[in-house]
């Protein structure tokens, strides 16, 4: 009865991976063809700059995810629990795979995309390696695994504000010699320039969506258009002052100048990449303006139930994906703007 258990179990789950993979092989090479076609200026007549652009997006990539999810590492409770009574010293674990496995899957994607030999994509993959595949000791390891775990923070607890303030005390660059202000908009710019994973981010979205666009045509657009709210968000909570100063400026209304700024170099991105009209592109602005600026708000998830699916083994919280998916009206908007 084991046995066939198990066997049921893995007939299951190899069903439901083929049938993903056939969803996503099929969406792949067909979703130019979901959204109205436009005429894309990267790939019609700028090929050069689609290489390039993907070249420099996937290399912040790969830079990004060393930063916040090195590549090995080793968390305290699996070397006490774990490795230490068996004597050993592992800096790699499933995500260490999924991450080498995910981006050879974005370099095959990026090699189709653009028309170039798939041999290439083993370049990406082979320059993780190089980046995060160091010599560690068990310092180094240990302090790799806390560097995960606040980077994984803001999927587990839930909370926007404490899981940013994390990622920034952890990833910031140690503060500058400068005089004393108490400018709100000169620090500002003094944390985004802390924050240095922030530009950084913004060079991944855009690098990578030159790259996919000749591809994903104008679904490359919606995939930006949600990858550039995060940015945004980001870019607003450095903003944010209202926890430590009175008023409606340092509160709102400097983070909401913030993410227009990021949502109007958004927009700049999206005119010089596809030929939209004047209202579709002010439908962009709005869209992303909205979506950064309410990501970028303290949100808490402080209660949860759970939907079960039924006949398909999973559950979900509304609160939860609620959380996620705060801001997606902007996003849906810009959908629509390519409508018009």
């Amino acid at each position: 009865m084991k046995l066939l258990s198990t066997a049921s179990s893995a007939i299951y789950y190899a069903f439901i991976t083929a049938l993903i993979a056939s969803v996503s092989v099929y969406a792949w090479h067909n979703a130019a063809e979901v959204l109205p076609s436009l005429a894309q200026r990267t790939s019609a007549s700028l090929p050069a700059t689609a290489t390039i652009g993907a070249g420099i997006g996937s290399l912040a990539l790969i830079v990004l995810l060393e930063a916040l999810y090195p590549l090995r590492s080793l968390s305290l409770g699996r070397w006490v629990y774990a490795d230490r009574p068996r004597g050993r010293m592992r800096g790699v674990d499933k995500l260490s795979i999924a991450q080498i496995a995910g981006v050879s899957l974005l370099g095959l994607a990026l090699c189709t995309s653009l028309h170039i030999p798939l041999y290439v994509a083993i370049a990406l993959p082979l320059l993780q390696l190089v980046i995060g595949w160091r010599s560690f000791n068990l310092a180094s390891l240990l302090r790799a695994g806390c560097t995960r775990a606040v980077g994984s923070s803001s999927f587990g607890l839930l909370d926007s504000e404490v899981s940013a303030d994390a990622i920034a005390s952890q990833s910031a660059r140690p503060r500058p010699s400068s005089r004393v202000t108490a400018s709100p908009s000169l620090l500002f710019f003094r944390r985004l320039y802390r924050r240095w994973y922030i530009p950084l981010g913004a060079v991944t979205v855009m690098g990578l969506t030159l790259g996919l666009a000749p591809q994903l045509g104008s679904l490359a657009l919606i995939g930006f258009a949600a990858a550039w709210t995060i940015v945004g968000a980001a870019t607003g909570r450095a903003a944010s002052f209202g926890r430590i100063l009175d008023g409606a400026w340092p509160d709102w209304g400097l983070p909401l100048a913030a993410t227009t700024g990021a949502a109007l170099f958004g927009m700049a991105f999206i005119a010089a990449m596809w030929k939209l009209s004047l209202i579709a592109l002010a439908a962009c602005c709005l869209g992303l303006s909205y979506a950064a600026f309410k990501r970028s708000r303290p949100a808490r998830v402080t209660a949860m139930n759970i939907i079960d699916t039924g006949g398909f083994g999973a559950s979900f919280s509304p609160e939860v994906f609620g959380y996620f998916m705060r801001g997606g009206y902007g996003v849906a908007a810009i959908a629509v703007a390519l409508f018009l």
